[in-house]
């Protein structure tokens, strides 16, 4: 593995060789590179100088992350409606066009360079390192798009090189379960790494088969809040850690659970993150709740600066862990999360199947998926101006996509968020309305 990935593989030693930097070593870091960052924005993004205008008089104004309070805040609306706008014009800096898995329900193009790509994989090898995976050992990704899983479970080059595994979260059933018990790589995984509702779903399903992987050591969840109801059941039927992770890569924020599970180490190297008020202000008091803001450090092709994450998330601890991290660390995150939809046929569809499919709509801002029978979905779409498919092509495009078995309903408009005013990407009104979050484990499982 070493010759087949020495960058990434540099970069995570980088990384573990900066856990003992205290809060002090990683502001003078930082400080440093947003200089370079602010300076490159100006000069080489006209967007940015455009938007800044008014609010600074140069880019020597922008010293430290605090006079980042003097710049505007970035919201995904305004990056996509001002997408070719926030590219380099550095040619040989343009690197290559990416899309997030829209896990806030909020698809976003951008572009990444190759350092950046590498950066992004070292830093999840760093927190795989921290729940016990070693480079080269075998993993099992359970999930969508936003962590590299199609619709189905086929590996390709790149799997194999890295000894990756894939479990499509849209499509987990208990005949396609007793496929992964029987594979040969089964008890050789390490880490499963994946979305934590698809990975509790997987977990009902190897408790009916009455299997699990033997030669497992942890398993580390992304891209939707973790509930502790999940996290339990997980580690109940898989006998290891369940660690926590969050991040985006869009805005190149990533935070682990290290070996103590007591907060998330937020890594420094790739973006800076700000927790600010309603005024945009930045919050330092541990526990004091705010919105999460992404700013790129070395991300020079499409640079995010003060860019909203939709995420809501608190301090948790400046001081070091007793593993010898120093990082300072967040609490739970508060933000993407969801049910899941349950099938006549035994099918469940967590939220990574879902948004694997949804990042490929042009046009569209923001999408919800409510069950309101167990074979009907009501699907919430919000579109921008450029969105150009008719109802029919949607339904169309569901069924062949998602479902055929589901009857499907289009409603134009915003999601429905939460009492708190939370959104649930998928949300099972269905089973809400009988008293229960998940269906009685004998129709769960049902072929």
């Amino acid at each position: 593995m070493e010759a087949i990935v020495p960058l990434r593989l540099a970069l995570m030693r980088m990384n573990v060789s900066r856990q003992g930097w205290r809060d002090s070593a990683i502001r003078e870091y930082q400080d440093r590179r947003l200089r370079t960052l602010i300076r490159y924005c100006w000069k080489h993004v006209p967007y940015y100088r455009a938007k800044w205008t008014g609010h600074i008089e140069s880019p020597d104004d922008i010293q430290t992350i605090e006079d980042l309070q003097k710049l505007p805040v970035l919201t995904k609306d305004e990056w996509r409606e001002h997408n070719d706008e926030f590219v380099t014009d550095v040619g040989f800096l343009r690197g290559e066009a990416a899309r997030t898995g829209g896990s806030t329900g909020r698809p976003t193009l951008y572009r990444m360079t190759r350092m950046e790509q590498e950066m992004a994989w070292a830093q999840n090898y760093t927190g795989w390192n921290w729940a016990g995976w070693r480079p080269g050992e075998v993993f099992q990704v359970v999930g969508g798009e936003s962590i590299g899983i199609g619709l189905g479970d086929r590996r390709v080059w790149r799997d194999k090189l890295m000894n990756r595994y894939v479990t499509s979260g849209s499509n987990l059933t208990i005949e396609r379960t007793k496929a992964l018990v029987a594979s040969p790589h089964f008890h050789d995984m390490r880490l499963i790494y994946g979305y934590p509702n698809a990975i509790r779903e997987l977990c009902d399903l190897l408790s009916v088969v009455g299997e699990r992987p033997r030669g497992l050591r942890g398993v580390v969840c992304t891209a939707e809040v973790m509930r502790q109801e999940v996290r339990d059941d997980i580690a109940r039927v898989l006998g290891v850690p369940v660690y926590d992770q969050w991040g985006m890569n869009d805005g190149g924020l990533l935070a682990s659970e290290g070996p103590e599970r007591d907060g998330l180490h937020v890594f420094f190297t790739r973006s800076l993150l700000e927790v600010v008020d309603e005024k945009n202000q930045q919050i330092t008091a541990p526990g004091q709740t705010g919105r999460a803001l992404a700013t790129s450090l070395i991300n020079f092709s499409t640079p995010f600066v003060r860019y909203e994450t939709g995420d809501q998330v608190h301090w948790y601890s400046r001081d070091p862990a007793p593993s010898g991290i120093a990082w300072p660390r967040i609490g739970q995150v508060e933000g993407r999360t969801g049910d899941v939809i349950y099938l006549p046929s035994g099918r469940r569809i967590a939220m990574p199947g879902l948004t694997l499919v949804m990042r490929w709509i042009d046009g569209l801002k923001q999408y919800q998926f409510i069950q309101t029978a167990p074979d009907a979905v009501t699907v919430r779409l919000d579109r921008a101006p450029d969105f150009r498919m008719g109802e029919g092509e949607v339904l169309s495009y569901l069924r062949e996509k998602i479902s055929p078995e589901i009857r499907w309903q289009i409603v134009w408009g915003p999601p429905e968020l939460t009492r708190n005013s939370k959104l649930l990407i998928i949300r099972n009104d269905w089973l809400r309305a009988q008293g229960l979050t998940r269906p009685a484990p004998e129709r769960a499982v049902s072929a």
